[in-house]
């Protein structure tokens, strides 16, 4: 009765540990995408550097506005002889007196300045700073793009992953099932235990390569977590009903000319350009004449407090205008002007070096999407035929015709079929990916 109680406490251990363990939540690609471009180290990074210009562009922008000053001061003096402001009145008294000896003084000021013309030099910078700024958010956009295939592309080869290993299951109950198979078939004396023990051995090479592709999962499953920003130890699955793309009718001068129009890289590296030629109207800026104008309240207050008392300080207003020329600009400026050129030519070189790159790519994506849809045709022909080489080869081993060797070969070329055409479905789906984002528009 003991031993009955326990093993039934036992038993219910266990259905309750496997009814507690979680499981797995199928996460849709759609979703994987949206959770890495939330968590993503990387996105965050690009959009930190995004605020970062945008900053600065601001800061362009507040240099251009009228600067204000204030100052108070106090001092103390000493005068070696006594000091009179103004006419005397009728008792003979100036209008301030000062005796000799010591005092304090307030003294305080506000200026306002603005320079009305610096050559073009505000306007420049404020443009370049402009369109610096937008030349990050599409490097943002970039770097979102490349994610967005990482994810997909991690997506399909854990698709790729699970279903090479239901393939490899499913081989291995066949040769569960080959294996009594010809158990049988020795006893009846029509096949020798040297057959047995080969169909044995390739069952063992089976579930070897099932606990490697197993292992594979697992470590892309891991690696997929990190992406997507989810807990390491989050217990996933995929979504393995992929649909074939569409075949693409359109020729490659389309694609082409998506990509020139839609790739952020082009558009950044057009507004690099324009940016390097603000600053070289910025550089200039220093070969022209300055204009500047002011104002300002001064006063002095001849004693320790801040608020003087009625008639006792001295103030006054003023406003001013001023123009400025650096005579050294006429022959200190060759090299900042030469940097400045160069700096133009650099970007506008970057800028056909990315469009050339830009080209290659699409038209390495387009000829590998078009070959990964035409080894789909020829790998399901393959795999019919494996499928009744399999099947005629198997006849004739359970009538002792042939041996287990060319049964194995047999099954060695169906199991191989098949896996081929996991992969060619799962690449061709990746190869469409490819050029949506050669082109632009995986993000669409």
């Amino acid at each position: 009765m003991k031993t009955y109680l326990l093993v039934a406490s036992f038993w219910l251990m266990s259905v309750a540990w496997g009814i507690a363990q979680p499981t797995p939540s199928v996460m849709p690609l759609d979703r994987a995408i949206e959770l890495a471009l939330q968590n993503n180290k990387g996105i965050k990074l690009a959009d930190a550097r995004t605020l970062a210009a945008e900053a600065r562009s601001q800061e362009a922008k507040d240099r251009s506005l009228p600067q204000a000053n204030a100052s108070l001061a106090y001092s103390r003096y000493s005068l070696l002889g006594p000091f009179s402001l103004g006419a005397p009145d009728a008792d003979g008294k100036s209008a301030l007196t000062i005796p000799a000896g010591a005092f304090n003084a307030m003294i305080g000021g506000l200026t306002i300045t603005k320079e009305v013309f610096g050559g073009f030099a505000e306007k420049s910078a404020e443009k370049s700073a402009e369109l610096l700024t937008k030349a990050s958010r599409l490097d943002a956009k970039r770097n979102r793009s490349e994610l967005v295939y990482t994810v997909k592309d991690a997506y399909y080869n854990i698709v790729k992953l699970i279903r090479s290993t239901s393939v490899i299951d499913q081989s291995i109950k066949q040769f569960d099932e080959k294996e009594r198979e010809a158990r049988n078939l020795e006893k009846e004396g029509i096949v020798t235990a040297n057959e047995v023990l080969k169909i044995q051995l390739q069952k063992n090479n089976l579930q070897l390569s099932r606990l490697q592709v197993d292992k594979a999962r697992q470590t892309a499953l891991y690696n997929f977590n990190l992406l997507v920003g989810l807990p390491e130890d989050q217990a996933i699955t995929v979504d393995t009903t992929l649909a074939n793309p569409v075949v693409t009718a359109e020729p490659l001068s389309n694609f082409l000319t998506q990509a020139a129009q839609a790739r952020p890289e082009v558009e950044a590296n057009n507004l690099r350009l324009q940016s390097a030629q603000e600053l070289l109207r910025n550089t200039r800026s220093s070969l022209y004449p300055h204009l500047g104008v002011s104002a300002g309240f001064n006063y002095i207050n001849p004693t320790a407090h801040l608020i003087p008392e009625a008639k006792s300080f001295v103030s006054a207003w003023n406003v001013g205008a001023g123009l400025t020329y650096n005579v050294g600009s006429l022959f200190n400026m060759k090299g900042k002007l030469n940097s400045a050129k160069l700096a133009i030519n650099q970007a506008s070189l970057q800028g056909q070096q990315q469009a050339d790159q830009i080209r290659s790519e699409v038209v390495t994506a387009y000829n590998n999407y078009q070959l990964a849809l035409e080894q789909q045709t020829v790998i399901r022909t393959a795999v019919g035929q494996a499928q009744e080489n399999y099947r005629l080869t198997e006849s004739r081993f359970r009538n002792g015709l042939v041996g287990s060797t060319d049964l194995l070969e047999a099954n060695s070329f169906l199991l191989q079929a098949q896996l081929n055409v996991i992969n060619a479905t799962v690449d061709a789906q990746l190869a469409y990916q490819r050029l949506l984002k050669a082109t632009g528009n995986n993000l669409n």
